[in-house]
């Protein structure tokens, strides 16, 4: 930016309110009501296209946040990994040393704006604008495109961008890191469920090593039970011999 900006009253209180709400972030639709919500007041918008790299090899997140119905097949074809607008703009974005992309016929990157005209206008987007968030090394770890802007794009948005960045990737890996958490916890459960809290108890005392006569010393039922109920372990974990049980075991978390 070329010049400085100084906040208007209003504007840093919209700014506050927007950071302090966003450290309680966790779940997707407080994400929502928050992008829809308090960060409207500063880029007023109509959807949010958030594109997240966690640098696993998990493919790239890519969410949207609409108040508006968003048509699924359209919403695919601006997300393709070969010519979608999204994975444009996030070249551009990156090759433009990460500097927040306004593409507005009407401010001065008329430049960038020409590039995406035609998309623009294909996919009734309108006026955009996009930062995001890089590492040490230039990676992007987030990107954030803001659609529709119901307002001409100026140097004092793209001055938001950058204040609200950090704030932004934050509240959205909160919201992921939830997700993948809980999604976590109930494929674990899950998998727990694959045989019942007796047979765990049993597996256990596989798992060390003890026979059948061992095991049925220690809970007080008779060896014949403890083989039947291994019979019924090695079959729903579907596996031939006690070894077998025991490593799949592990590897579900059954005998956590």
């Amino acid at each position: 930016m070329g010049r400085t900006i100084t906040l208007t009253e209003r504007e840093t209180e919209y700014l506050l309110r927007i950071i302090e709400s966003s450290t309680s972030i966790l779940r997707r639709h407080q994400f929502f009501l928050w992008a829809q919500g308090e960060v409207q007041s500063l880029i007023p918008h109509a959807m949010l296209i958030c594109v997240f790299d966690d640098g696993s090899e998990q493919s790239i997140s890519i969410e949207k946040f609409s108040r508006e119905h968003v048509d699924e097949a359209q919403f695919a074809e601006l997300c393709r990994p070969d010519a979608g607008i999204v994975f444009r703009i996030l070249s551009a974005w990156s090759a433009g040393r990460n500097q927040p992309i306004l593409l507005c016929p009407q401010n001065p990157h008329r430049a960038a704006y020409r590039q995406f005209a035609s998309d623009l206008q294909q996919g009734k987007l309108d006026r955009i604008a996009v930062h995001g968030v890089f590492d040490a090394g230039g990676r992007t770890k987030s990107l954030f495109v803001f659609t529709q802007v119901s307002s001409v794009l100026t140097e004092r948005h793209a001055y938001f961008l950058e204040l609200l960045m950090p704030h932004m990737h934050m509240a959205l890996v909160r919201m992921l890191f939830h997700e993948r958490k809980a999604q976590h916890g109930a494929t674990a459960w899950k998998s727990r469920k694959l045989i019942t809290d007796r047979e765990a108890e049993i597996l256990r005392h596989v798992q060390t090593g003890k026979s059948n006569d061992e095991i049925g010393s220690l809970l007080n039922i008779s060896p014949l039970t403890v083989k039947n109920h291994v019979q019924k372990i090695l079959r729903k974990l579907n596996v031939n011999n006690r070894a077998h049980a025991v490593a799949k075991a592990i590897a579900l978390k059954l005998t956590l």
